[in-house]
């Protein structure tokens, strides 16, 4: 639920209770006023025409003291009128009478004995009505009758009515007008800087740094809280750019690095290239020389001829890998299933596996998607299986087991041989370029191979099994591929 939305479900139900209270008690004050003003009002009619009676229609015809009864009884509050003489018989009756019953008679008989006024409840033609009775005083100031103006009930209880109509509509229009002040209100003043500052929120969520929310131009605290969420922005922005540049300055010193340990890596393989091609060159030299020196046999020279071709291949092979060393690409990266590149490798060296009666044992573990360049993973793994069984040649019951398993967050691939298992002296630098026991072997492939798999993160290592060599392959899982299975 928004703010604006909970301050009108908290602010509304306030303003009923306090507007309901108030108009009760409004109400119950109006009431309590409408009865005593109506009773002063008949009690007024009843002064007036007993002073009329008093002063001036003493000797006025029968006919027109009934026809001013009948004018003051058109009055909407009077119901009737009633003129009584000094032994307390009716004399007259206002027309709007029918059947005009008497008032008590112990009340008649006071208010002329004693010339005052009564005022009492009863029934007039089956109505309650509120009578007021007035002692008539003559020339000589004794009482000689009474006058009786009634009020019917029902016209102060319909007065009542309407007071409480006009209250609960007075009621119910000022409440909605507070309402809507209060809607016009709540969103002026909280919803819309609220909005503002959501919005200005979900930017900078996005990425957005420069989105600034505009501030409240009346002040307080949400003006003040939209100059710090500005400044927040501001320094966040400025944050970026300098982790930015930082960042930049860091891929130029690592290309800058990269670039060293290359020259470096470089140097390296020339003084290998040098020592590895300064052996079969002297062999070519001296074969050269012994044909130069004397004629030999066709069978020498053949011979001869053999080596000489034998060694420039094996100069051309080091020179091929050397360039495929120094020159590799960059490797584009996907996600793969580490369990499919495998079973291209092994697809690949199928007839190789044949020819040297290889049998191969896979031990499959649960699925190891990968980010990685298939094609690279590819050569690592054919040039792996190819040491593994050039390392069995000439072995009983040779017998290559291939393991996937993943452990600690990362696909394990390991590769395990029935050979002689990996020379001690060559251990420790079995990875550098040019280290190699393989009869005819440059010492290039393992060290291509653990630079591929040092860049996708992970590492190649080496050692002695039960039965011979384990070369094993870490690179950590493809945890976005795992949680979408």
């Amino acid at each position: 639920m928004k703010l604006g939305t909970r301050l009108l479900a908290s602010l509304v139900p306030i303003v009923v209770l306090i507007m309901s209270v108030y108009a009760a008690w409004a109400l119950v004050e109006r009431e309590q006023t409408v009865t005593p003003e109506s009773r002063q009002e008949v009690q007024a009619y009843a002064t007036a025409l007993g002073l009329a009676f008093d002063l001036a229609l003493r000797d006025v015809q029968p006919e027109n003291v009934q026809s001013l009864l009948n004018q003051v009884s058109r009055a909407p509050t009077v119901f009737g009128v009633l003129v009584y003489d000094a032994e307390g018989n009716r004399t007259f009756a206002s027309d709007s009478l029918k059947a005009p019953s008497s008032p008590p008679r112990d009340v008649l008989r006071s208010v002329i004995a004693t010339g005052t006024t009564a005022a009492f409840e009863r029934e007039i033609d089956d109505q309650r009505v509120y009578s007021v009775l007035r002692a008539i005083h003559g020339s000589e100031g004794r009482p000689t009758g009474a006058l009786e103006v009634a009020q019917p009930l029902a016209s102060v209880e319909a007065e009542k009515a309407l007071v409480r109509r006009r209250f609960v509509l007075n009621t119910l229009t000022l409440l909605a007008a507070l309402i809507v002040a209060t809607l016009w209100l709540v969103r002026r003043v909280v919803a819309q800087p609220m909005g503002r500052l959501v919005e200005g929120a979900r930017a900078l969520g996005g990425g957005d740094l420069a989105h600034r929310v505009a501030e409240d131009p009346g002040g307080g605290e949400l003006a003040t809280l939209a100059r710090e969420f500005n400044g927040m922005a501001e320094r966040l922005q400025t944050a970026r750019a300098a982790a930015d540049r930082e960042a930049e300055g860091r891929v130029a010193l690592e290309r800058e690095l990269r670039r060293a340990e290359k020259m470096a890596a470089i140097g390296t393989l020339a003084a290998g290239v040098a020592h590895e091609i300064a052996a079969p060159l002297n062999v070519i030299s001296g074969r050269a020389e012994l044909l130069l020196d004397r004629d030999p046999d066709a069978a020498t020279r053949t011979r001869n001829l053999q080596i000489i071709v034998r060694q420039i291949n094996r100069i051309t092979t080091i020179v091929k890998e050397l360039l495929g060393y120094a020159k590799r690409r960059e490797p584009v990266f996907a996600p793969i299933e580490l369990g499919t590149v495998v079973d291209g490798a092994l697809e690949l060296l199928e007839g190789e596996l044949e020819r040297a009666g290889v049998t191969v044992r896979r031990e499959n573990g649960a699925p190891l998607p990968v980010r990685g360049d298939a094609d690279q993973l590819h050569q690592v793994l054919v040039n792996l299986l190819l040491n593994a069984v050039q390392a069995m040649e000439g072995r009983e019951r040779p017998e290559l087991t291939v393991r996937l398993e993943h452990a600690d967050g990362q696909a394990v691939l390991e590769i395990e041989d029935r050979g002689p298992g990996i020379d001690a002296g060559i251990e420790a630098r079995l990875f550098e370029p040019f280290a190699s026991t393989k009869p005819g072997g440059t010492g290039l492939g393992l060290a291509v191979a653990k630079s591929l798999i040092e860049e996708h993160g992970g590492r190649l290592e080496g050692r002695n099994g039960p039965s011979g060599a384990i070369f094993r392959v870490l690179i950590p899982l493809d945890e976005g591929s795992r949680s979408g299975e």
